[in-house]
């Protein structure tokens, strides 16, 4: 009995030395190629918008209003609603409430300069609002009235203050920067 399981656990070893040796779903594997690889489309290039500045400004800022009864602290509060307006307008998500928001400061900022022509503060924050959405001649008129506003000893201080931030601040007016600075006579 020990002859025999000997033979059979040789006969069974030699069974599945053959069975590991031999492929296990018949016949060789066919060989297969690498797919050709293809070329990218080419990228198409992004165009390049450029920026239409409008030229004219209809709105006259050069008239010295006449007999103006000013009312400061009125004006100095639409100023702050106007910049309220000017923040909000730059964390908005959608193009068409930037514009609300921008459209609600440049209201907010002219209605200052209605109660108070010689609000410095509340000329520059318009042309800078006028800047936002590409109406550079309003935005020059601004500047032009705010240089005039310097020329005027009961309002040069201020007036110079706002001048100083022009030629400071590097972000504003970017496409049109050497006019906006000898607007404001610098």
């Amino acid at each position: 009995m020990g002859r025999r399981l000997g033979a059979i656990t040789v006969a069974l070893g030699l069974a599945l030395a053959m069975a590991a040796c031999s492929p296990l779903y018949g016949g060789k594997p066919e060989k297969l190629h690498n797919p050709e690889k293809k070329k990218k489309p080419p990228e198409a290039a992004a165009a390049t918008v450029e920026i239409k500045y409008v030229e004219d400004c209809s709105a006259n800022f050069r008239d010295d209003p006449k007999r103006v009864n000013q009312q400061s602290g009125i004006s100095n509060t639409l100023v702050g609603d106007g910049d309220t307006a000017l923040q909000q307008s730059s964390k908005a998500k959608d193009p068409p409430s930037q514009a609300e928001l921008i459209r609600v400061a440049i209201d907010k900022y002219r209605n200052a300069l209605v109660k108070d022509p010689y609000n410095a503060e509340a000329t520059l924050k318009l042309a800078i609002a006028y800047d936002l959405v590409y109406r550079k001649g309003c935005a020059l008129a601004m500047l032009k009235r705010l240089a005039s506003l310097s020329a005027n000893p009961k309002f040069a201080k201020q007036a110079n203050r706002n001048i100083d931030s022009v030629t400071d601040n590097t972000q504003w007016f970017k496409g049109y920067r050497k006019d906006a600075i000898s607007s404001v006579g610098r």
